[in-house]
């Protein structure tokens, strides 16, 4: 096993812009992410996103989890692919869920209150995903130092890919999932609520709607080549509307 994984000091210092929090700052909100999920997420969404990034076979880790929340697709990379990862949130609660409910001796997670991996060397992943996180975040100098600081711990050539609620379909109701409001026009930076339904329960994140333009041109500004944007569709049943947005790209 690779040994960066595990030296690494729990204390990170502050470097950078600082990482904001809202929804998920709380314990229970972030109990209750956990508990929720969303199974559309795992029908399409998650299953794009991997393939589109090119994990398993031929693909060398460890794999970067950037803002992995309660850590299930931490382990779900780890457990369908065998990879290394390291797991990082700015929500201690969400790191206390992860390494006490999906942990496993392939995965290390680590609380950062600002966007640096502090003490991970250049170049020392061999993939990187960031779900669900840019979407929460107001600020486009938040999204570059991420995007950025993710490019920093790329190799060259590996894979970097995102996933968020799809800019095109606000306001479009799901069976388990609802960004923005109904007849409600949203511009660059404007708050949209998204609302997750699940196992008898619901959860209200409160989320930013940026266009699919921007995801593409963050890739860009930082650094990464191959940009490329895909949108898969629900199976019957559902809104015939994407869902998720999937934007990848190469360090």
């Amino acid at each position: 096993m690779l040994s960066f994984l595990f030296d690494v000091v729990d204390r990170v210092e502050s470097k950078g812009h600082s990482l904001t929090a809202a929804w998920w700052s709380t314990s229970q909100s972030a109990h209750l992410y956990s508990s929720l999920g969303n199974p559309l997420e795992w029908q399409i969404g998650y299953p794009e996103l991997f393939d589109q990034m090119g994990l398993g076979p031929g693909l060398e880790g460890p794999v970067l989890d950037y803002g992995c929340g309660p850590g299930k697709v931490s382990f779900h990379i780890s457990e369908r692919y065998g990879y290394e990862v390291v797991g990082c949130d700015v929500s201690a609660d969400m790191i206390a869920i992860a390494a006490e409910e999906n942990a496993t001796e392939r995965i290390r997670y680590v609380h950062i209150p600002k966007p640096h991996l502090e003490g991970f060397p250049d170049a020392g992943f061999g993939a990187a995903l960031c779900a669900f996180v840019i979407c929460v975040l107001e600020d486009r100098e938040q999204h570059l130092a991420i995007a950025r600081e993710v490019h920093r711990l790329l190799r060259p050539g590996a894979p970097f890919g995102l996933i968020v609620p799809h800019p095109d379909s606000s306001g479009v109701q799901f069976s388990t999932c609802r960004s923005g409001e109904p007849d409600v026009h949203y511009s660059a930076g404007d708050p949209m609520p998204t609302r997750l339904t699940a196992n008898g329960s619901d959860l209200l994140i409160q989320d930013y709607y940026w266009p699919t333009k921007w995801y593409e041109e963050l890739l860009l500004q930082s650094g990464f080549t191959d940009v490329s944007a895909s949108a898969p569709l629900p199976k019957a049943g559902e809104p015939d509307h994407a869902p998720f947005l999937v934007v990848t790209g190469k360090r």
